[in-house]
């Protein structure tokens, strides 16, 4: 019983960011019990707390007129589902989370985006439909994110990944 209280704090408090005092009624529990459990979480899951904090960091940025997950637990699990689904790789070039943040850490600093890079990226795989929904979102590195930006399909990218020149050319043989 015990472990299922844990989780269901660790869902409210530290997922939907409820009250505390909302939780202990919720729960029917006493506020020290709440605030022991709270802090036994903090020292149990210090990295999933981290990569929480960095997950509802984008969830807030990406928030807007065409973001359609209706809250930050829909987004969260559909990110942690995403990244094992995609085994921590880019969807695009199968690049390892772990290389980019190696390489960005240690080669790519920069000042002028320092909070990008070291982490897969919300891509959307259709732009013209401009919407961020679990659908049409996959993880992408730095790089994809950006090369493929608002210009190519998701298809028009596979094939422009394959053989750029080639890809380019026939873009141009297409013009005529």
């Amino acid at each position: 019983m015990k472990q299922d209280i844990k989780e269901q704090i660790f869902d409210k408090y530290f997922v939907n960011c409820e009250k505390a005092e909302l939780i202990c009624n919720d729960l029917e529990i006493k506020r020290s019990e709440f605030s022991e459990i709270a802090k036994q979480i903090d020292n149990e899951r210090p990295d999933e707390l981290k990569e929480m904090r960095r997950i509802r960091q984008l969830y807030n940025n990406k928030q807007g007129g065409n973001f359609e997950f209706s809250n930050f637990n829909e987004f969260y699990k559909w990110y942690i589902t995403q990244f094992e689904k995609q085994k921590g790789c880019c969807y695009y070039c199968k690049t390892e989370e772990s290389v980019l943040t190696k390489l960005f850490e240690k080669k790519y600093t920069s000042a002028k985006r320092p909070n990008r890079g070291k982490h897969l990226e919300v891509e959307r795989r259709d732009s013209d439909s401009n919407k961020y929904n679990k659908d049409n979102c996959v993880l992408a590195c730095y790089f994809c994110n950006n090369d493929k930006s608002d210009i190519f399909s998701e298809d028009e990218y596979f094939e422009y990944l394959k053989d750029r020149k080639l890809f380019f050319n026939k873009q141009l043989q297409s013009l005529k």
